[in-house]
C-alpha cells in the first residue's frame, strides 16, 4: 500500500487542495523511493493547481482588472496640498511696461482639487479596458483547460504503460511454468529438448517486453510529473481500477456538438471580447473627440509676503477656473489615420475570430470521429480477446491429449497477449478521445 493511502488528507476530502499540494512537496524525498498511486481525480485537480502556465494566464487577467479599474479611476478629480516660498531681487517689470528694481518675497499655503477630463476618451477607453480584461479571464480558462487535458492524455499514457506490463508479466509468468513442466517431459524422456529451448526463447523474449514496457511506463510517469509540477523523480503509479471504458459523451448529432462549442469554448469568448474592445478603440476614435474636455480647478489657502524681510500680509486666497475645448489633429478630430489604423485592428480581430470558429468545428468533428473508431475498436479488440482466449483453452487441452505440439501453445498465448495489449491500447484511445471530444465542446 502506498503512502499515502493512509494519509488523512486523502480520507478527508474536505480538506484543501492546497494542503495536497503542499503535502507532495514536503515529501518529495519519500516521493523518490515508494511509488505514488494517483488516480484521475487528483490528477485533474493537481494539473489545475500547480502549473506554471495558469498561474500566468492568472496573473495577466489579475493584471488586465486592474488596468479596467484605473481607467475608470480616470474620472476622479485630483487633490492636492501644497506650500511654497518665492522671493525676487532685481529689476522687474510692472503690467504698464515700467521697470523698476525691486526685492520681494511671497509665501503661500492651501490645497487645491483639479479635473482635467476627456469624458469620452475616458469613457470608451474604460470600456475596452473591460472587454481585455474579460477575454484574458476567457484566455486563462482556455489555458486551465489545455493544461487539464494534457495531463489527463499523459495520466493514460501512463496507465497504458502500467497495464501492457501487467498482460506481459502475467504472460511471462504462464510461459515460466509451461517451460517448468516441460523442462520435467524432457527429463522423463516424452518431450523433446527443441521444444524446450523453443520455450526458454520465448521467456527471453518475455523478459525484454516486461524490461521495454517499464522504461516506457518511468518515461510516463516522468512526462505525468512535469506537468503537475512534482519532483521529476517521483515514481508515480496509476490506480489500475482506472482501466475501464468511461463514455463522456455521445457521439451523434456533430451540428448539435459544433453549436455547444461555439456557445461554450473559451477562445472563442476571449475572440468575442476582443473584438468588442476593438470596436470600442474605433468608436473612441472618432466619438471621443467631438466630446468636449473639461478643465476645471479650484484652490484655497493663504497668501502673505512683502518687501525682503517682510513675512506678514498674510490672508485667505481662493482661486478657480473652468474651460471646455475641442483637440483638433493628431489624436483629435480629423485623426484620419487613428480612425483607420483602429479599424484594421477591428476587422484583423474579426477575421482571427473566423479562424478560431473554423479550428473549433474541425476539432469537434476529428474529436467525434477519433471517438466513434475507438469505440469500433474496442468492440473489435473485445472480440479478438474472445477468440484468442478460445484458441489458448483448445491448444491447452490438444497439449494435455498429446495431440497439439509445444509451438501451437505458444503461438496461441501470443495471439493472446497481443489481444490483451490491443485492449489495453483500444481502452485508452477510447478514455482520450472522449476527453478529448468533451474538451473539444467546451464542457
Amino acid at each position: 500500500m502506498n503512502v499515502f493511502s493512509k494519509s488523512p488528507l486523502f480520507r478527508n476530502p474536505t480538506l484543501g487542495l492546497g494542503h495536497l499540494a503542499l503535502m507532495f512537496i514536503c515529501t518529495g524525498g519519500l516521493l523518490s523511493a515508494a511509488p505514488m498511486h494517483v488516480n484521475l481525480t487528483t490528477v485533474m485537480k493537481l494539473a489545475g493547481a500547480n502549473n506554471d502556465e495558469i498561474e500566468q494566464a492568472r496573473v495577466r487577467h489579475v493584471e488586465t482588472i486592474a488596468e479596467s479599474k484605473q481607467a475608470w479611476q480616470r474620472f476622479w478629480p485630483t487633490l492636492s496640498l501644497n506650500a511654497g516660498y518665492r522671493g525676487h531681487e532685481g529689476n522687474v517689470q510692472d503690467i504698464g511696461g515700467a521697470v523698476f528694481n525691486a526685492r520681494k518675497q511671497q509665501y503661500t499655503v492651501g490645497t487645491g482639487v483639479m479635473i482635467d477630463w476627456s469624458p469620452g476618451d475616458i469613457y470608451y477607453s474604460a470600456l475596452a479596458a473591460k472587454q481585455k480584461a474579460l477575454a484574458a479571464e476567457h484566455l486563462a480558462e482556455k489555458t486551465r483547460r489545455d493544461i487539464v487535458q494534457d495531463a489527463i492524455e499523459r495520466y493514460y499514457d501512463l496507465l497504458a504503460a502500467e497495464a501492457d506490463m501487467a498482460v506481459i508479466e502475467d504472460d511471462l509468468r504462464l510461459t515460466q511454468d509451461y517451460e517448468k513442466q516441460l523442462t520435467g517431459a524432457v527429463d522423463a524422456g516424452t518431450a523433446f529438448r527443441a521444444d524446450l529451448l523453443r520455450v526458454t526463447t520465448q521467456v527471453s523474449r518475455a523478459k525484454i517486453a516486461v524490461r521495454q514496457v517499464q522504461e516506457r511506463r518511468d518515461m510516463a510517469a516522468a512526462a505525468l510529473a512535469e506537468i503537475l509540477r512534482l519532483s521529476p523523480d517521483t515514481a508515480l503509479r496509476p490506480a489500475k481500477s482506472d482501466l475501464v471504458p468511461v463514455s463522456l459523451m455521445s457521439t451523434s448529432g456533430v451540428a448539435t456538438l459544433i453549436s455547444q462549442a461555439n456557445q461554450n469554448r473559451p477562445e472563442l469568448r476571449a475572440t468575442g471580447a476582443a473584438h468588442t474592445a476593438a470596436a470600442l478603440e474605433s468608436d473612441r476614435t472618432r466619438i471621443a473627440p467631438m466630446i468636449p474636455s473639461v478643465q476645471a480647478g479650484y484652490s484655497v489657502g493663504g497668501l502673505g509676503g512683502g518687501f525682503a524681510g517682510e513675512f506678514g500680509n498674510f490672508d485667505d486666497q481662493q482661486d478657480f477656473f473652468v474651460g471646455l475645448g475641442w483637440k483638433i489633429g493628431p489624436g483629435g478630430l480629423f485623426d484620419r489615420q487613428r480612425q483607420k489604423i483602429a479599424d484594421a485592428r477591428e476587422q484583423g480581430i474579426a477575421l482571427q475570430a473566423n479562424q478560431v470558429k473554423a479550428a473549433i468545428g474541425r476539432e469537434v468533428v476529428e474529436a467525434v470521429l477519433r471517438a466513434q473508431s475507438a469505440k469500433d475498436q474496442l468492440g473489435i479488440n473485445d472480440e479478438a480477446v474472445g477468440a484468442a482466449e478460445e484458441m489458448v483453452k483448445l491448444a491447452k487441452d490438444r497439449q494435455a491429449s498429446q495431440l497439439g505440439v509445444v509451438l501451437e501453445y505458444l503461438l496461441a498465448r501470443e495471439e493472446l497477449t497481443r489481444a490483451r495489449q490491443g485492449r489495453v491500447k483500444s481502452v485508452t484511445d477510447f478514455n482520450k478521445a472522449q476527453h478529448e471530444l468533451k474538451r473539444a465542446v467546451g464542457k
